[in-house]
């Protein structure tokens, strides 16, 4: 373990509540390179490693193994370019103000009513580091200019580059791509983020990766043969680190900007609700230079959080304005317990059911609320509060049963005190609806 690891004694004090002062950034060489792996629509709980029995995903659930894996993340809303847009600033939706898919605009940076800067990609290349995009892209049709290598698209490019089983699987030539970013550039500090398009819709995946489901009724088969060909493809990324000596100091980041719920969900076709299939998503952290390996992270995050946890494993100063928060000194701690509430923005799906609607999430512990601002008229109100513990898979709402009310005002209460922390007006508006009069 290099910088960020703290000595045996500093872990203990640390583990007891002692206050430390921050570390000191890490030397330039000692800085690690960033592989960050992103993928669309992918459920939080479709992973072995999250106790999924029957999705193949044995690279995952090994990187799970050899490093944190956080058992409570959310996407900050529940679909592809507010929570992109989120991942590379640090900030909530609110906050940059893309609340919505974007199509037909070259560049989302490069337009003023959006506020996306200081990113993550400018801040790596402006200290140093060689910067690369492959894949979906979603925050514009052109190269927006913030990589030194670009090889991305918008969105909506069919799995396959020609007709469907019988041509390139687009995934498998991004990951030739990727391969040939690192053997050209791993050996200068270099960030290289790779998108997939699937698991998203349509659920096609290549004929091979249906065997390790053969002779099982399993509904949405090829929602999960597309995790496992995305998983053999992970697991090719990760076999090049090692083989090019990097595995030690690259910090290896997994995670999806949303999930999927299958229709199984009100006001959602496969997103853009606060439920748990669309909302929370898988996050895996690899450092073997920084953090320790095979732990479980059960407090909830938010991937907001990601771009502060790179900045400090970089060294690379925090700016003011980042809503996400560095978990590494709590990882270092072994402080990885519930600690704050969890906060999700969501627009419902347009078209369901007079949608789009607001929606605000809040989840702490085993609780969570979802409350919402509906847009058309003859919608009737449908807040919940649902315990995860006793129910889930979210399916009692309690929110009328007076026993509850306390857990309500509570929840309502921290949804309000956010909403007015980051100028949220619609979570300022739902709070009020059940915090307790001021």
């Amino acid at each position: 373990m290099k910088p960020l690891l703290c000595s045996l004694g500093l872990f203990f004090l640390l583990g007891c509540g002692a206050e430390v002062a921050d570390p000191p950034p890490p030397a330039e060489s000692d800085r690690p390179n960033i592989l960050f792996i992103l993928t669309d629509q992918w459920r939080g709980d479709a992973i072995g490693a999250d106790g999924n029995e029957f999705v193949h995903t044995p690279n995952l659930d090994q990187l799970a193994r050899d490093g944190v894996r956080f058992a409570n993340a959310y996407a900050p809303q529940s679909v592809c370019t507010p929570s992109r847009a989120s991942l590379l600033t640090g900030v909530y939706p609110t906050t940059h103000r893309l609340d919505d898919n974007s199509y037909g605009i070259d560049s989302v940076f490069a337009l003023p009513e959006y506020a996306l800067r200081p990113n993550l990609p400018e801040l790596l290349r402006e200290a140093g580091y060689y910067t690369g995009y492959i894949g979906k892209w979603h925050l514009g049709e052109g190269d927006p200019g913030l990589f030194d290598y670009w090889a991305g698209y918008n969105s909506r490019l069919p799995h396959w580059t020609g007709e469907k089983y019988a041509s390139p699987y687009r995934p498998e030539e991004e990951t030739e791509k990727a391969l040939t970013f690192l053997d050209e550039h791993g050996g200068e500090p270099f960030f290289l983020e790779i998108s997939y398009y699937p698991p998203h819709t349509p659920y096609e995946a290549p004929e091979e990766f249906h065997r390790p489901y053969a002779g099982r009724d399993l509904e949405h088969m090829e929602y999960y043969a597309a995790c496992t060909a995305l998983d053999t493809y992970i697991g090719r990324l990760l076999s090049k680190l090692d083989e090019k000596g990097l595995r030690e100091n690259t910090m290896v980041v997994f995670t999806s900007d949303h999930g999927e719920t299958f229709r199984n969900r009100p006001l959602s076709n496969n997103k853009r609700v606060g439920y748990e299939e669309s909302a929370r998503v898988p996050m895996l952290v690899r450092y073997p230079d920084g953090l320790p390996a095979g732990v479980v992270y059960e407090g909830g995050v938010s991937t907001i959080d990601l771009m502060p946890m790179i900045l400090e494993a970089t060294g690379i100063e925090r700016p003011q304005r980042l809503e996400g928060i560095s978990r590494i000194q709590e990882v270092l701690a072994g402080d990885l317990a519930w600690k704050a509430p969890v906060f999700v923005q969501n627009r419902t799906q347009p078209g369901v059911e007079n949608g789009p609607h607001d929606e605000r999430m809040v989840r702490l512990r085993d609780w969570k609320l979802i409350v919402r601002r509906f847009n058309r008229p003859r919608v009737p109100r449908r807040d919940e509060l649902l315990n995860l513990s006793s129910d889930p898979l979210e399916q009692t709402n309690l929110i009328a049963m007076p026993e509850h009310q306390e857990k309500l005002e509570e929840l309502a209460s921290m949804l309000l005190d956010w909403g007015r922390k980051i100028d949220d007006p619609v979570a300022v508006q739902l709070g009020l609806r059940y915090a307790p009069s001021e």
